[in-house]
């Protein structure tokens, strides 16, 4: 990226002393325009400034590197060479660096969604000089709501990289503040039905009712699962308001295709995520698989307390840093 700032080091996993901040962002093609107005609104609220990449392309990337990133992130992929999800971190990179790979590349990769787009091959180059080939397609097929392999990748990174006192146990979830943003659903509508998906064989799966039924089924049934669990483990651990999800499943029509591009759809996409700001709180309901309300609170009120805590951990981080800066020039 042409003016992109380099860091001088690799991010950082928190320390013992930090809150665990996440930011999980749900795959959805075109449908990501909706996220995008959720942080459009969490950025207002901040002290702070914040930036996003809004382009993944080559022309945007350049050629930053994986390790070049601002900030930590955890990219979910599937090689359907190796049928197995390859999950690409900077916490992977210091101890696996055959996953440091062109962003553009990895970018191309996890948005590859099987009928839309084509799987994308590219190869990287360790240390020693050994190749080590990726034949990529979307991370949703493993992992469409990759909440649960950012809040995986950064335990690890914790448990690897700190002394043992300081290590992570199941009870310290509670240190972890995660803000999970989906790309919205069509569920209220009711898209699909049994007696319609019978008639469809391999090729209805794939193209049934102007979309891909089967890249529906597969990315919606982890996306919920993710939500269900975390949700479990937040309550059970008495935090659960270090969890939010922001998720709309009330999608209709062109609104819930992932590759309308059009200038009419794209403003409507942000006006769902305008309402999706006044709308309460939701879980989803796995009986029923709606979301419903577990309070009053608007996912805007939410978003709000969310930016305070944000703030409040930004402060405390930039004093422990000047303060620890001081002591390491001291013994100098």
């Amino acid at each position: 990226m042409a003016n992109m700032q380099i860091p001088t080091s690799p991010p950082q996993p928190p320390t013992h002393r930090n809150q665990i901040t996440v930011l999980s962002i749900d795959g959805g093609g075109i449908r990501g325009i909706i996220p995008e107005t959720i942080l459009a609104f969490l950025e207002s609220e901040l002290q702070y400034d914040g930036k996003f990449l809004h382009s993944i392309v080559k022309e945007k990337l350049g050629d930053t590197w994986l390790r070049q990133t601002l900030t930590n992130i955890v990219i979910p992929t599937f090689d359907i060479k190796r049928l197995q999800p390859t999950i690409f971190s900077n916490y992977q990179v210091k101890n696996n660096p055959s996953t440091d790979a062109l962003l553009s590349d990895i970018c191309i990769g996890t948005s590859a969604a099987p009928s839309y787009l084509p799987a994308h091959y590219f190869e990287t180059k360790d240390p020693s000089g050994k190749v080590r080939e990726f034949n990529l397609i979307d991370g949703g097929v493993a992992a469409n709501n990759p909440t649960l392999v950012a809040i995986s990748e950064v335990s690890k990174a914790i448990n690897r990289e700190s002394p043992d006192s300081f290590r992570m146990n199941p009870m310290e979830y509670g240190r972890f503040l995660v803000l999970s943003l989906g790309t919205g659903t069509a569920k209220s509508e009711g898209k699909y039905d049994a007696d319609e998906a019978a008639k469809w064989g391999i090729f209805g799966w794939l193209t049934g009712d102007h979309s891909s039924p089967l890249v529906d089924v597969f990315t919606q049934a982890s996306g919920d699962m993710v939500d269900f669990h975390i949700s479990t483990v937040f309550q059970a651990l008495n935090s659960e308001e270090n969890y939010l999800r922001i998720q709309d499943d009330t999608l209709t029509g062109t609104l819930s295709s992932v590759d309308v591009a059009t200038k009419e759809n794209l403003e409507n996409l942000v006006k769902v995520g305008e309402k999706l700001l006044q709308k309460p709180v939701s879980r989803v309901n796995l009986a029923t698989g709606v979301f419903e309300p577990i309070n009053k609170m608007t996912n805007e009120e939410a978003l709000t307390k969310f930016a305070k805590l944000l703030s409040r951990e930004k402060q405390l981080r930039e004093v422990r840093s000047s303060f620890f800066g001081k002591a390491s020039a001291s013994k100098l």
